[in-house]
């Protein structure tokens, strides 16, 4: 496992940018929209009465926002996208690729996979990769809902089932991969102890 610590602390960096996102800069927008939540933390998004509350929550907050001369919650939204979230969603995809095939690693018995287990492996990055497709793309539908410019026009409901898709399909391909690569693991672990198992042969 040694050979695997560059992983692992990919794994630990991208664990600690996650937190400082959801618990250092997502609460002061919650807290400008009267502690409701961006359309990003709901899995399977705002519906379409949802929605057009946010939005209204996001246009009251900017126009406060520029009488008083403070950032808004929607800018301070578009900006967390083009920033942390912009370099979160590609770190937690070679992450999961990483724990995936971690699972597989074995020096000390190496050859080919079994086949399950690399097909188990071969969805995972299939899922890690859907997922950070939707999360980008839910990020620029999210700012073209919710941001400075759209604000001055009406709500765009055109958008909301879109955007509740890419949310909830960012989410179901998470919650795949986390299953398939603790299936992995759990493979491994039992494939390992059998192996060390008196009478095993190995």
């Amino acid at each position: 496992m040694r050979r695997l610590w560059p992983g692992w602390l990919l794994c630990m960096i991208t664990a600690g940018l996650f937190a400082y996102v959801a618990f250092i800069q997502v609460p002061p927008i919650n807290a400008l929209l009267g502690d409701m939540r961006i359309p990003d933390q709901l899995p399977f998004g705002y519906d379409l009465e949802g929605a057009r509350t946010v939005f209204a929550a996001f246009r009251s907050d900017h126009a406060v926002a520029q009488a008083t001369g403070r950032t808004s919650a929607s800018e301070a939204y578009v900006s967390l996208h083009a920033s942390y979230d912009l370099v979160f969603p590609p770190l937690l995809t070679a992450s999961l690729a990483f724990c995936g095939f971690a699972a597989l690693f074995r020096p000390s018995r190496p050859g080919q996979a079994p086949r399950p287990a690399a097909v188990g492996f071969g969805l995972v990055l299939a899922l890690a990769f859907t997922y950070l497709a939707c999360d980008f793309i839910e990020n620029a539908v999210a700012d073209a809902m919710f941001g400075p410019k759209a604000l001055a026009l009406e709500f765009n409901q055109s958008f909301v089932f879109v955007l509740r898709v890419l949310t909830t399909g960012k989410y179901v391909t998470l919650s795949l991969a986390f299953a398939l690569i603790i299936a992995l693991w759990t493979w491994r672990l039992t494939a390992a102890r059998r192996s060390e198992a008196p009478g095993s042969g190995g």
